[in-house]
C-alpha cells in the first residue's frame, strides 16, 4: 500500500540536529556536525555522502535552504509567524485517478496560527466530487490546496480525509457503515460522483484529515 509521509525517521532526526546546532551556536552546521550529532542519537550513519543525500531530501521538501551550497537556512527562520508547508502532488476529488507518490511541486506560507504540528502537508485538489463540502467556512472547490493532517487518527463521520485506494490518492467525507465497511463519500453538484465503500480486504490507506482549505493561492517553486 503506498502512504505519503511527510519526512522519514532520519530526516526529522537530521532536521532535528541542524535546528539543535543552530539554537546552541547560532549559525548554521557543518556536514560533519549534522553527522556528529546525528550518530550522538543512535542512528549509524557512517558518511558525510549521507548528509548530503538528507539535506537535499530536506531542501526539496520545502524544509531547508542552502546557499552557495555550504551555509543551511532555515525556511521560516526569516518570518517567525510563519512556516513553509510542502505541496505534495495532487489528489482527485472525485474517482481515485492520480498516484499518491510523495511529489514536491512547490511549497505554501502558512500562518504558524492554522499549523498544529510540522507534519502538515498541501495536497492540489482535481475535480468536483467535493465541492459542496465547507472547511472552515471554505469550499473545496477544483484547484485549491488542502492542508492534510497525516498525525490525526481517530476518524469520526464527516471528517474530510485523504485516501488512498489502490495506489491511487482521492480526497472524500468519511463515514463508518459497519464494523467492517466504511465509505467516502462525495458532496458536489455534479450528481455523477459516487460514494466509495471499502473493506479491511481492500488496499487502502487512510492519510490524514483535511484541515484547511487555501483558496487561489499558487506555490512557490524552488
Amino acid at each position: 500500500m503506498t502512504k505519503i509521509n511527510l519526512l522519514t525517521k532520519k530526516e526529522r532526526t537530521v532536521l532535528d540536529a541542524i535546528k539543535k546546532s543552530m539554537t546552541e551556536q547560532g549559525s548554521s552546521p557543518s556536514v560533519r556536525q549534522i553527522l556528529e550529532l546525528v550518530n550522538q542519537t543512535g542512528l549509524n550513519i557512517k558518511s558525510v555522502g549521507s548528509i548530503f543525500t538528507y539535506l537535499k531530501s530536506l531542501e526539496t521538501k520545502g524544509y531547508i535552504k542552502r546557499i552557495a551550497g555550504k551555509d543551511i537556512v532555515l525556511n521560516d527562520q526569516h518570518d517567525s509567524h510563519f512556516m513553509t508547508i510542502p505541496v505534495l502532488g495532487t489528489a482527485n476529488a472525485g474517482s481515485p485517478t492520480f498516484f499518491a507518490e510523495e511529489n514536491v511541486e512547490g511549497t505554501l506560507k502558512v500562518s504558524k496560527r492554522l499549523i498544529k504540528n510540522d507534519s502538515i502537508f498541501a495536497i492540489k485538489v482535481s475535480g468536483t466530487s467535493m465541492n459542496k463540502s465547507m472547511i472552515n467556512h471554505k469550499k473545496v472547490e477544483n484547484g485549491d490546496y488542502v492542508l492534510i493532517d497525516p498525525d490525526y487518527k481517530q476518524y469520526q463521520d464527516n471528517d474530510r480525509v485523504l485516501v488512498v485506494v489502490d495506489g491511487l490518492a482521492t480526497i472524500k467525507t468519511f463515514k463508518k457503515i459497519d464494523e467492517q465497511t466504511i465509505g467516502l463519500f462525495p458532496e458536489s453538484t455534479d450528481q455523477i460522483h459516487q460514494p466509495i465503500y471499502l473493506t479491511p480486504e481492500d488496499n487502502f490507506v487512510m492519510n490524514g484529515k483535511i484541515v484547511d482549505v487555501f483558496k487561489s493561492f499558487s506555490p512557490s517553486f524552488a
